[in-house]
């Protein structure tokens, strides 16, 4: 048995629905890099002005109402999605904090209110690579 998957960045801000319809239609895994938003390093083309995910006012309102973090309900959201997060951090407070997404559930509402939030936002734009003839940003996807 084999797995085909796709690993790209994908958040609130970034939902990539068109690219997940593609991936369920041909049972193909996507893995969801950037989950959290961005360590805003202008190294990889995060402009100055891009908003803070974690700082997102209905993330952080659903986040409040329920009892969770920001983050929490940020990579539940993807997981309901049958999304595979990728969440990194080198502390281990936020290690475990970030494994605690197993035991609740986003209601509908929370759901969609958190669907509304895409912005088709990339924070990793890679601009030092945007003139290569394999750029992958340029394509509908």
């Amino acid at each position: 048995m084999y797995f085909l998957f796709v690993q790209v960045e994908c958040h609130v801000y970034l939902n990539q629905e068109k690219l997940l319809k593609f991936c369920k239609e041909n049972d193909i895994v996507l893995v969801a890099y950037s989950v959290l938003g961005s360590s805003r390093d202008v190294t990889f083309g995060v402009a100055v002005g891009c908003p803070v995910l974690l700082e997102d006012p209905v993330l952080n309102g659903i986040a409040q109402r329920i009892g969770r973090t920001p983050a929490q309900v940020a990579l539940r959201y993807l997981l309901q999605r049958g999304i595979v997060v990728l969440a990194k951090s080198y502390t281990e407070h936020r290690i475990k904090e970030n494994l605690q997404v197993f035991d609740f559930q986003l209601e509908e509402e929370d759901m969609n209110s958190l669907y509304a939030l895409n912005k088709n936002m990339r924070y990793g734009k890679m601009p030092m690579w945007e003139d290569h003839p394999k750029y992958p940003f340029h394509d509908e996807y």
